[in-house]
């Protein structure tokens, strides 16, 4: 038999149990009054721990970058595999080859940087800088810029108008094949992309050297990169290409 007295009336008091049991045998009223879980003092609630956060506090988002890498044929280059100074063609394969290794590097992946040894102004692994490829243009990338000193200066350079952009690589397959029209061309077909640099043109020696590589900027906070900045940057890069494939236009 059990012990315990079930209690239905949730509104009961004290007082209106012990009347209703005054009656009852000594050991019912001896269990009644004792108290049963749903009178019982309640147990203390564990102090609640303080959150902690793992997510990066990152600075606000001021602009936009997109650009192409390196579409069409360069100015001579200087290579280290074969010594001499030729011009340089990345394939298709090698515009591929580089997409994949850029899309399996975790964490801090490769930099799109202000000049080849200038401050990084994003990086890869993240929403801050993406890559694609445009069957035309090539491997083209698209970089948000947040409110750092680097990412101001580069929104200040390049203004309204466009900037160049170079890279830097490691050669993986290559060889060099005689070009109609062009002569010797140090042909890419694989790499290992190490950098996409912004390259300050005004006041400088420098130069990109694929002539169809440039970016185009925009201050905005959006959440996307405007489509206009993009396009902007293929037809750049389809104006040169076409020029180099001796299309009259």
């Amino acid at each position: 038999m059990s012990l315990t007295i079930e209690r239905a009336a949730i509104t009961a008091r004290p007082e209106d149990i012990a009347r209703k049991l005054q009656h009852a045998p000594a050991w019912v009223r001896a269990l009644a009054a004792k108290p049963t879980p749903s009178t019982a003092k309640p147990m203390p609630m564990p102090a609640k721990a303080k959150p902690t956060s793992s997510v990066r506090s990152l600075p606000p988002v001021i602009g936009w970058l997109a650009g192409t890498c390196c579409p069409g044929v360069s100015k001579p280059c200087y290579g280290h595999a074969d010594g001499e100074r030729l011009p340089e063609q990345f394939t298709p394969r090698a515009w591929a080859s580089m997409l994949t290794q850029v899309r399996s590097i975790k964490g801090n992946g490769v930099p799109l940087t202000l000049g080849h040894d200038g401050p990084v102004l994003a990086r890869s692994g993240d929403l801050d800088l993406t890559f694609s490829i445009d069957r035309f243009a090539g491997l083209e990338f698209e970089a948000r810029l947040r409110d750092t000193p680097a990412c101001r200066k580069v929104l200040d350079l390049i203004g309204t108008a466009s900037m160049g952009v170079s890279i830097g690589y490691r050669k993986g397959t290559q060889w060099i094949v005689e070009r109609d029209g062009i002569g010797r061309v140090r042909v890419i077909d694989d790499a290992v992309l190490d950098h996409v640099a912004v390259i300050v043109e005004k006041d400088s020696n420098r130069r990109a050297a694929y002539e169809a590589a440039r970016c185009y900027g925009v201050r905005s906070t959006g959440i996307g990169c405007p489509r206009d900045v993009r396009e902007s940057a293929r037809t750049w890069a389809f104006r040169i290409l076409t020029v180099q494939a001796g299309v009259k236009r």
